[in-house]
């Protein structure tokens, strides 16, 4: 508070106790002055409070709230006050929420201020003393009784709260007692559920521990600090503690700096015993008190470290108020309780290890399962994704196929995790990938499909996985793997943690490793379904949708109008003189010509439309929400293109075709859709009758019929 709010509450409670408004109420002529002293002083401890950072002081509000309750009190009639029961209340209220000594000067405060108003008023009556002195009595106790009932129950509630914080924080680490490169982490919401069994284990172990040291050689202070793996690091952690000054040592779940030159830390790195004694002075530095010991005089400090196969799993703090309390026949009687430690965590670590085995056998099961449900790659990797969390923890993932366009490796995304689903389906060149071209051609070279990195530190951002900016996260390892099945590439798979060597060498090793091996021969069975299908829907010479395929589009276009009407057009168009070209060129030649046609349909015509060989030298275009006009225009651009297209070189000069097509659109030709071909085909002739090398409209056809003439 600052040092006007003290004395205003000083001088608020006096001018409280001399009742001034009992007889006169709220007619004295003080009343503007108090309410207008009582206001500057409520906003200024509410101002101090606000602006001085230190912690909030709760008692001069308590106090503003005495005097506001006896203000009440003294202009309703004072003693005789139908609202002194307030007091009561308030007090109940106050004492509940606070601590004892709190309460007990809120109940001070009253009482001084009531008995003032007794004296000074006149309104204290000779006989009825042993009355009042029970009103005060009665506060005082239900403000006390109070206050210790509900301080009781908080504290109880902060050491269940406390424990369960300690259980929890011991449960999430990451794996305490395990050897780094022998016992396996699962994933952060697995690794909780498969440590917090044991976690309740050890927290009782680690006491009894304790509380066997010190029933071999008593001390004042047992500590016990546990190497526990986190995402900082290494840490010593504070896990149990027997002492004689409980108020000054670091509470169970303290962990020191990974880094940080503490004594526990040094004693830990060089495997050590670190033994300190002075007969004269304190010993300070000490890692399990607080504040170096809040005044315990230390005189003797015994760190002993307890080390298993090089690494040090913990250190036992012991320290004593006497000097010269550990000599060196008591050290190896303390020395030889680390052989239990040791014991009990491979028992810890052994337990660990097979729940954890049994959980990625059945995580491995499941995903197994999954693969076999279906042919489309897409779809099974939708439900594998999500089931990988199960093995390992990350938080990006990315799984793409290989696919030739023009002869040239491309990268097409299947399903996504942590990125942006919209890019799934989006293809784009392998060159384009550093990561995935590095992958591509180590690969090529050794024979080796998979990659990993540990920590890319503060480059993981701009690491260029793939060519999206989107996929600018901030990783710090990176797992992935080539999938690769029967000696052929067929695409990759990524993983990505912002935590840095997230995955395990076991982890990669037996579990990414076996799963990616699983992963690639799916794909590749996928992609060769797929290319099956493909070869049953489409043309082998053009790559265009064969005849069957183009009737079976058409028939579910014809089902969707009928449902909901909208215009569609249909192209059916021949090469001109096509025998011609076979006879004097041979058939190879004239294949050539079809699939010059069949590439020039694709550049030219909308991907929602669809394009089929329709027969021989024929093609067919279905045109999508596209009236007799729109139609026309595509038909025209076709034909214009086609005509100005070299072919190929033959013996006497360069070859060129032409295209008649024949155009028909629905509603505006006709309103049934069976007609559609038909008509499509009657425009067709009318082109050829007409010339060829040009654009016919159904309608064109019935107005204007020309001789039939050689095609």
């Amino acid at each position: 508070m600052s040092k006007t709010t003290t004395p205003g509450l000083v001088i608020a409670c006096i001018v409280s106790g001399l009742g001034l408004f009992i007889s006169p109420g709220l007619s004295s002529p003080l009343l503007f002055p108090w309410v207008i002293g009582y206001l500057f002083l409520a906003l200024r401890i509410s101002y101090d409070a606000y602006v001085i950072p230190d912690p909030l002081k709760p008692f001069p509000f308590i106090v503003l709230g005495v005097i506001l309750v006896n203000f009440l009190v003294q202009v309703t009639g004072g003693v005789h006050s139908s609202l002194w029961p307030v007091y009561f209340l308030y007090a109940v209220v106050v004492a509940a929420f606070s601590p004892p000594r709190r309460a007990y000067g809120m109940v001070a405060v009253i009482l001084a201020i009531e008995s003032a108003n007794l004296l000074l008023t006149g309104q204290d009556v000779a006989g009825r003393w042993h009355v009042y002195a029970g009103s005060g009595l009665s506060l005082a106790g239900v403000s006390a009784t109070a206050s210790h009932v509900m301080h009781r129950i908080r504290s109880e509630a902060e050491e269940v709260r406390d424990a369960h914080d300690r259980l929890i924080a011991h449960a999430e680490a990451y794996n305490p007692l395990a050897d780094t490169d022998k016992l396996e982490s699962l994933t952060r919401e697995h690794r909780q559920a498969a440590n917090v069994k044991a976690a309740s284990e050890l927290e009782s172990w680690f006491s009894g521990l304790v509380e066997m040291a010190s029933d071999l050689v008593p001390a004042h202070t047992y500590a016990l600090f546990v190497s526990e793996r986190r995402d900082a690091g290494e840490a010593f952690t504070l896990r149990a503690v027997r002492t004689e000054s409980p108020g000054s040592v670091l509470p169970p779940g303290a962990a020191l700096a990974p880094h940080a030159r503490t004594r526990i830390n040094v004693c830990a790195e060089q495997q050590e015993v670190l033994y300190l004694t002075d007969p004269e002075e304190t010993i300070t530095g000490l890692d399990h008190y607080r504040s170096d010991g809040r005044g315990v005089p230390v005189r003797s400090l015994l760190l002993l470290p307890i080390v298993q196969k090089d690494r040090t799993l913990a250190v036992l703090a012991v320290d004593s108020l006497q000097a010269d309390a550990f000599p060196r026949r008591t050290q190896d009687v303390l020395e030889r309780l680390s052989t239990f430690f040791i014991h009990f965590s491979d028992k810890v670590q052994t337990t660990l290890e097979l729940d954890a085995r049994v959980r990625h056998f059945s995580a491995l099961h499941e995903i197994s399962r999954d693969l076999n449900e279906s042919l489309w790659f897409g779809n099974i990797m939708k439900k594998v994704i999500p089931r990988i969390t199960q093995l390992v923890p990350y938080d990006y993932c990315a799984c793409v196929l290989s696919t030739e366009i023009d002869s040239v490796l491309h990268l097409q995304f299947i399903a996504l995790e942590g990125y942006d689903d919209e890019l799934v389906g989006v293809k784009f060149p392998l060159s384009d990938s550093a990561v995935v071209s590095f992958m591509h051609r180590h690969w090529a070279e050794t024979g080796v499909p998979f990659f990993y990195t540990g920590d890319y530190g503060d480059r993981g951002r701009d690491i260029a996985l793939f060519p999206f900016k989107a996929f600018q996260k901030p990783m710090r390892t990176l797992y992935g793997s080539l999938l690769v099945a029967k000696g052929t590439f067929v695409g990759a798979f990524f993983l990505a943690s912002r935590q840095p060597n997230a995955f395990t060498k076991y982890e990669r090793d037996s579990l990414l490793d076996t799963l990616m091996n699983q992963v690639a021969m799916v794909a590749y069975n996928s992609l060769l379904y797929q290319k099956i299908e493909n070869m049953a829907r489409t043309d082998g010479l053009t790559g265009l949708l064969n005849h069957r395929t183009f009737m079976e589009k058409l028939a579910e276009k014809y089902r969707e109008l009928e449902r909901t009407p909208r215009p569609f057009s249909l192209l059916i168009m021949d090469i001109d003189k096509f025998k011609l070209v076979n006879d004097k060129y041979g058939h190879p030649v004239g294949d050539v010509a079809i699939k010059a046609v069949a590439q020039v349909l694709r550049d030219t015509v909308r991907g929602t439309d669809f394009v089929a060989r329709h027969g021989g030298e024929e093609f067919a275009v279905g045109m999508v929400e596209t009236d007799i006009r729109g139609a026309e225009l595509m038909a025209e651009r076709v034909r214009s293109i086609m005509e100005k297209t070299m072919i190929t070189r033959v013996h006497d000069g360069e070859l060129r075709c032409t295209l008649s097509i024949g155009v028909v659109s629905f509603p505006e030709d006709t309103d049934k859709m069976a007609d559609l071909v038909s008509f499509a085909d009657e425009a067709l002739y009318h082109a050829k009758r007409s010339g060829r090398n040009r654009v016919s409209l159904y309608r064109d056809s019935l107005k204007n019929p020309v001789q039939q003439v050689q095609s």
